[in-house]
C-alpha cells in the first residue's frame, strides 16, 4: 500500500530532513509574532471525542489544545483512552466511539489501508494554512500532528554522567550495563526491532526491509532482562520514574516530561529513532464536523508552538518555530543535533507487514525466556 499524498512529495526523506534542519534553526531567529485565530470563548456547540494517550501527553494537549479549543469553539473535548489495537478493533466491530485518532504513523497508516479514516478537509479550513504544514506528513486522510522519537533514558543514579550507555549495542551489554530494562510490546504500535538490528551491528542505512529472523533473535538475548513491554506512554513513564526499569526505550517527550520534574534520568539521543505522529477522524464518526473543526484548531502555529512549552515534541507546521521559546528547541527531535544522529523509522514498511510482526511476536513473547 502506497500512502497517497494531498500535495506532490518529490525526494520525500530528503524534503523532510531539510525542513526540519530549517525550521528548528529558523526558531531561534524568529521573534513571538501571534499567528492563529483568537482563543474567544464560545457557547455550548456539542462534543468530540479523542483519543487520549494519558500521562505527560495528555496534560500537555489539555493545557496546548483542549481547554483553548472548548474555549474558542464551545466545543467540548471528551478523551477516551485507547491503544492503537483497541481502535482498530472498534472500527472491524462497526462500534465507533472515537471521533479523533491521535496515533503513531505506523497505526495510523494501518486503519487508512482499512479504509477506517474519512478525508480531511484542508480546503474548509479556517484556524490554519494548509500550505503552511510540512507536506512530506500531509495526507488524504491523516495530517502530522507532531514529530517524536523514541529514545535511550537512562537512570543517573544508577549510570554516572560518562558511563551510561550510549547505543543500542550498549543497551544490550546486561553484562557492562547490568539491571532492568523496558520495551515497547507491539500493541504500542511496533515492538522494537530496528533497535534489535543495531544491537546486532546492522547500521542504520541498511535497516530496511527488517530482516526479522535476525532481529528476534537479537530480542533472545535481552529478553530475560526486560521487566515489562510497554503498551502505553503513560506506562513507560512510570517504569521509569519508579525504577522498575533503570533503562528503557520510551518517547523523548515522555522522558523530559520526568527530566523537567527533576527525575534522576537523561536522554542518549545517539540513534534515536524520529517518528511522526498523526491525527485522524474514524469513519462513521459520532461528530464529524466537530472532528473536522477540532484538527483544523490543532494544526494552527500558535497551539504547536505551545504545545513544545509543555512536552519536547516538534511540530509539524512550518510557521509554529516562530511560537517555540528558544529554551525549548534543544529539547524537540528536530533539532540539526539530535536529528543527525538519529534515523526514520519506515512507516510504510511497518504497515505492510504489520500482522506477521503481529502474529510472530505475540508468539516469542508468550514463550519463556
Amino acid at each position: 500500500m502506497t500512502i497517497k499524498a494531498h500535495t506532490q512529495r518529490p525526494a520525500v526523506r530528503t524534503a523532510r530532513r531539510d525542513f526540519l534542519k530549517r525550521s528548528a534553526l529558523a526558531g531561534f531567529a524568529l521573534g513571538g509574532t501571534t499567528l492563529g485565530m483568537p482563543f474567544a470563548r464560545a457557547a455550548d456547540n456539542g462534543q468530540v471525542v479523542v483519543r487520549g494517550l494519558g500521562g505527560a501527553y495528555q496534560d500537555a494537549m489539555d493545557a496546548a489544545l483542549y481547554k483553548p479549543f472548548t474555549e474558542a469553539t464551545g466545543i467540548k473535548v471528551v478523551v477516551q483512552p485507547a491503544t492503537a489495537a483497541q481502535i482498530r478493533a472498534m472500527v472491524e466491530a462497526g462500534r465507533v466511539q472515537v471521533d479523533v485518532v491521535d496515533l503513531l504513523d505506523v497505526a495510523q497508516i494501518a486503519l487508512d489501508k482499512i479504509g477506517a479514516l474519512v478525508p480531511i478537509h484542508y480546503a474548509s479550513m479556517k484556524y490554519t494554512n494548509p500550505a503552511d504544514i510540512q507536506p512530506t506528513v500531509k495526507h488524504a486522510n491523516m495530517v502530522g500532528n507532531l514529530y517524536f522519537a523514541t529514545v535511550l533514558t537512562y537512570n543517573t543514579e544508577v549510570f554516572k554522567p560518562g558511563t551510561q550507555p550510549r547505543s543500542w549495542a550498549d543497551f544490550w551489554d546486561i553484562t557492562r550495563f547490568p539491571g532492568a530494562r523496558t520495551l515497547a510490546d507491539q500493541k504500542a504500535g511496533a515492538a522494537e526491532l530496528e533497535f534489535a538490528l543495531l544491537a546486532d551491528g546492522v547500521t542504520k542505512d541498511k535497516l530496511y526491509p527488517i530482516d526479522l529472523d535476525r532481529a528476534f533473535k537479537s530480542l533472545d538475548r535481552i529478553k530475560g532482562s526486560v521487566s515489562k513491554w510497554w503498551d502505553t506512554g503513560a506506562v513507560s513513564a512510570q517504569l521509569l520514574e519508579r525504577k522498575e526499569a533503570v533503562l528503557g526505550a520510551i518517547w523523548n517527550g515522555r522522558a523530559q516530561a520526568l527530566i523537567d520534574k527533576g527525575a534522576p534520568l537523561a536522554i542518549e539521543w545517539n540513534q534515536a529513532k524520529q517518528q511522526v505522529q498523526y491525527w485522524g477522524i474514524v469513519k462513521n464518526s459520532p461528530n464529524m464536523a466537530n472532528a473536522q473543526k477540532f484538527i483544523d484548531f490543532a494544526l494552527q502555529p500558535k497551539v504547536q508552538g505551545d504545545l513544545t512549552r509543555y512536552i519536547a515534541y516538534g511540530p509539524t507546521n512550518t510557521k509554529a518555530f516562530e511560537h517555540v521559546r528558544a529554551e525549548d528547541l534543544p529539547k524537540l527531535p528536530s533539532s540539526p543535533e539530535h536529528f543527525k544522529a538519529s534515523f526514520e523509522q519506515d512507516p510504510q514498511w511497518w504497515a505492510d507487514n504489520l500482522a506477521t510482526v503481529g502474529q510472530r511476536w505475540q508468539a516469542w513473547v508468550l514463550r519463556r525466556s
